[in-house]
């Protein structure tokens, strides 16, 4: 299993942005092989909720969980599908507003293994790349118009959020990984 951490600085307050990444309908936004996630129902510490995409050209789904904990602006994540796939974002305050930092957890499947290395010269640069994908494309979001400008901590309405598409596929929640 590979372990992958990242980190960015956000130019917004830390409760703002956590409220933005714990909000379950905007990660489309920010993670660009998602096109939908909805919540399933809360069972004991977390929420399950599933997932749906494309990613390489195939369409999935996959059912997972996702803790989120506002007063640490903490949130953990899995797969009930893939045992060894999980992650944890964590926002704390910075200088000039906060710091993003990214820990995932995974083994890539096989073929995905292969592209990384093919394309990237190692599986573990390829996926250090879309962690860093991942966290430009949280702080464009984040910076680029889709937070409230008024301060309050909730995102504005999809329609206005910056789609993060360019920053190329995202290693948190891809199930082809």
């Amino acid at each position: 299993m590979g372990e992958y951490t990242g980190r960015i600085e956000i130019a917004r307050p830390p409760a703002e942005v956590f409220a933005f990444l714990a909000d379950v309908h905007n990660m489309p936004h920010y993670l660009p092989t998602v096109t939908h996630v909805g919540p399933l129902g809360h069972h004991g510490d977390h929420d399950d909720v599933a997932v749906e995409g494309e990613a390489g050209g195939h369409a999935y789904r996959n059912d997972g969980w996702m803790k989120a904990e506002p007063e640490a602006r903490r949130m953990s994540w899995g797969s009930h599908v893939l045992p060894d796939y999980h992650g944890m974002l964590e926002v704390t305050n910075a200088p000039s507003g906060c710091t993003v930092e990214l820990r995932l957890s995974l083994t890539p499947k096989p073929e995905v293994a292969e592209r990384l290395q093919r394309e990237h010269g190692t599986v573990d640069h390829g996926m250090r790349l879309a962690v860093e994908r991942t966290l430009g494309s949280i702080k464009a979001c984040c910076e680029q118009g889709g937070m409230d400008p008024g301060g309050r901590d909730a995102p504005r309405s999809a329609d206005d959020l910056p789609d993060s598409r360019p920053f190329g596929s995202s290693a948190t929640l891809n199930p082809d990984i």
